[in-house]
């Protein structure tokens, strides 16, 4: 009987063993490396409350106020770094004059404050500038997290023709 015993103990103490590595690997801990970037949409604008996005496209005019990109994010730890990467590729001979091709035209920072998933959004824009016109050409995004690439996005900027004189 006693050896019944020890014998039932070592069985559940095993068992138990055997769930808790199973638990514990089946949940691995998030990690930038395994973080996931997805559904990543240019747009006109987006629903403030949701991120999700309202007038979906990748052609803009130069006069639009700016350009949304709003994406899902999961899987990663709570503090990792988010960098997004405005860059003119090019395509607009004045522009490119100044800036050069592939110029980064504004990065931006944030840090992840919450595990599990979602959807978020950046914008990039010419608010408080008066009668701005983006540079016409392509334009990419770029989405990193602490360094690493995580998904990327086109778009393009169509000239406005100035409208004929009499």
């Amino acid at each position: 009987m006693k050896n019944n015993m020890k014998y039932g103990l070592a069985v559940s103490v095993t068992a138990i063993l055997i769930l808790m590595v199973a638990v514990m690997t089946g949940c691995p801990k998030p990690t930038s490396e395994t973080g996931v970037i997805s559904d990543v949409v240019m747009s006109k604008a987006v629903d403030e409350n949701t991120s999700q996005p309202i007038d979906p496209t990748n052609v803009f005019s130069q006069n639009d106020p700016g350009f949304y990109c709003s994406f899902n994010i999961s899987g990663f730890p709570v503090g990792a770094k988010l960098e997004v990467k405005w860059i003119y590729v090019g395509g607009d001979i004045a522009a490119e004059n100044i800036t050069g091709e592939n110029y980064v035209a504004e990065t931006q920072m944030a840090t992840i404050t919450k595990e599990g998933q979602g959807r978020t959004y950046t914008v990039y824009s010419a608010q408080g500038v008066k009668d701005y016109q983006w540079p016409a050409g392509n334009y990419q995004v770029v989405i990193s997290v602490d360094g690493l690439e995580k998904a990327t996005t086109t778009f393009s900027v169509e000239q406005v023709n100035s409208p004929a004189t009499e």
